[in-house]
């Protein structure tokens, strides 16, 4: 896990799939840690780097990232469709 996570909200999901990512599992190869926790730490740096400024829209810069982390979180924590998410995508003010 990062030093310091953010607060914001639409970071919720990919700091939660971040964690399981890290979870100890008996019930599969012991190795597996180290193709999952690289990716949970990539989850936790894109959360911090890029939540305080979600939603993006398809021509900013942290779109393609962004829209990559959370389908990936969706994913790791069996959530539906990851582009529709009001936890990831909030409103525009």
């Amino acid at each position: 896990m990062t030093a310091a996570r953010t607060k914001w909200a639409a970071a919720g999901h990919l700091q939660q799939a971040a964690d399981q990512l890290r979870e100890p599992d008996p019930n599969l190869d012991p190795d597996r840690k180290f193709y999952t926790e690289p990716l949970g730490d990539w989850l936790d740096k894109a959360a911090n780097e890029l939540a305080w400024l979600a939603p993006y829209r398809e021509h900013e810069g942290g779109y393609h990232p962004w829209r990559t982390a959370t389908r990936t979180a969706h994913g790791v924590l069996g959530l539906p469709d990851a582009d529709e998410c009001a936890v990831c995508h909030p409103p525009r003010r």
